[in-house]
């Protein structure tokens, strides 16, 4: 008899513009506070990582700074 546990994990990076909510977001789906939410733009000055668990899934999720236009070349 065969009995092997399967188990599942994979990253998603959550990008997007600055103060759009990705921290928000992050925060629902690990249902816990692991980044700081501020109407202040700039709040996540790093990668944050938080675990998502179901079942026997594990989603590594992290949350970036937002995504800036070049002022310059």
């Amino acid at each position: 008899m065969n009995t092997t546990n399967t188990q599942h994990f994979g990253f998603v990076a959550v990008l997007g513009a600055p103060n759009a909510g990705k921290s928000t977001l992050v925060n629902r789906l690990v249902g816990a506070k692991v980044s700081i939410v501020s109407p202040k733009v700039q709040t996540t000055r790093s990668r944050i990582r938080g675990i998502m668990v179901q079942g026997d899934t594990q989603i590594i999720l992290v949350d970036t700074p937002g995504i800036f236009k070049p002022s310059r070349r």
